[in-house]
């Protein structure tokens, strides 16, 4: 909070005569609260971004090669895409808080975009390279299919490396880690929140559309979901429900959500897609974005259950600061748990062997597939000033970040 926030409201709104200290006490609680979220709304906003993390571990794990379609209906539901639909909406409700609160100017923003992103995407491509050619070797089959695209190597991983795999019509899959899919849509959608938000006059207009230009359909079309996240951050700073309200918003989307699986609703709204622009254009063109109608749903459903638990905070709050320091400490993994889970479960899977059906394998690819995430998350995770660091002081194209920081 600046002075100058206070004093306007000082002088132009309150219309005070003199710069008392009550008065300066109230204008300070008049002011929108940018500067911190409420502790149990971050508590469970961490609680959340876990729960979708490992989601979607356990539906890449469901694959029938991996564990013997045991776990064949996790697929069918396609929970893993949903919580895909969460991370956006979630994404963009935490740079809506960051940019009203910490990071106000471009370079300080793109600086830790930057340095966030990268602290775990190089070493995620580099873990995903080393595993796959291991893992081939060992079980040559179990690499033999569409989740394994290892033609044109180097331009698989910079394309991964610079998140234009994704842009307008091309999916470039770096060899078996798929997720990486929805980095370049987050990328794409931080530079777009960062031309929007930080210029203005014809200079933002021109960089959005030159953005919007550049990701191309695919990545606008779950723009919307992302940019229901950023609206929901300032509905619930300007607005107070009631715990009742809280306790209708927090609870009804998740019935709703269990309705639209259980009658199948989503598989009908996607073959209307299908039916409105093609079957062939849908599966093969729009790719990852090929749910978009019913993703709007879900995104509506997770925008209603954030406003939700803001309303219903103070009545969770005890229960989710008792548990505050392993939700933090596991909520820090969740980075690395989307980035690195796929590669390692693939490579455990060639590394144990056994009756793909066996208890016992799928043990073994679960606790070792996590033991490593977190051996390997402590330090990634952890490493983000350094990155930020090395991002600073590189001059072409990224030097004009640190003179803007």
């Amino acid at each position: 909070m600046s002075f100058t926030q206070v004093f306007r409201l000082i002088f132009y709104e309150l219309r005070i005569k003199y710069l008392d200290e009550p008065s300066i006490r109230y204008c300070i609680a008049k002011l929108p609260q940018y500067r911190t979220l409420n502790k149990s709304v971050s508590l469970y906003l961490d609680v959340v971004r876990l729960s979708a993390a490992l989601l979607v571990l356990i539906s890449h794990f469901a694959y029938t090669r991996l564990s013997g379609g045991d776990y064949a209906y996790i697929r069918t539901l396609n929970v893993g895409s949903d919580a895909v639909i969460l991370f956006f909406v979630l994404s963009g409700y935490v740079i809506a808080y960051v940019s009203t609160s910490r990071e106000r100017t471009v370079g300080r923003y793109a600086l830790n975009r930057l340095s966030r992103l990268y602290s775990v995407v190089v070493p995620a491509l580099l873990l995903t390279v080393v595993l796959d050619h291991i893992g081939q070797a060992l079980d040559p089959a179990l690499y033999d299919g569409w989740w394994y695209k290892q033609d044109q190597p180097v331009w698989r991983f910079l394309s991964n490396l610079f998140f234009i795999n994704e842009l307008w019509f091309f999916s470039i899959r770096p060899f078996t880690n798929g997720p990486f899919w929805s980095l370049s849509y987050e990328f794409w959608y931080y530079v777009l929140f960062g031309a929007a938000f930080y210029y203005t006059g014809y200079i933002r207009i021109i960089l959005v559309a030159l953005v919007l230009l550049i990701a191309g359909p695919k990545i606008i079309l779950l723009l919307p979901i992302w940019l229901m996240g950023v609206w929901v951050f300032h509905f619930n700073q300007r607005t107070h429900l009631s715990i009742t309200s809280g306790w209708v918003l927090f609870i009804s989307p998740i019935i709703i959500y269990a309705l639209i699986k259980l009658t199948g609703i989503y598989v009908d709204v996607k073959s209307l897609s299908m039916q409105l622009l093609g079957e062939d254009f849908v599966r093969y063109q729009l790719k990852f974005s090929d749910e978009f109608l019913i993703s709007y749903v879900y995104g509506a459903l997770v925008a209603m259950h954030f406003i939700g638990i803001k309303a219903i905070a103070p009545a969770v709050e005890s229960s989710l600061v008792f548990f505050e320091k392993p939700i933090r400490y596991w909520a820090g993994l969740t980075f690395s748990i989307y980035l690195f889970h796929y590669p390692l479960l693939q490579f455990f899977a060639a590394f144990y062997g056994m009756d793909a059906d066996h208890p016992l394998r799928h043990l073994l690819i679960l606790v070792s597939t996590l033991v490593v995430i977190v051996l390997l998350g402590n330090v990634t995770e952890k490493k983000k000033d350094v990155a930020q660091k090395i991002i600073s002081q590189m001059r072409r194209p990224w030097g004009l970040i640190k003179k803007w920081a």
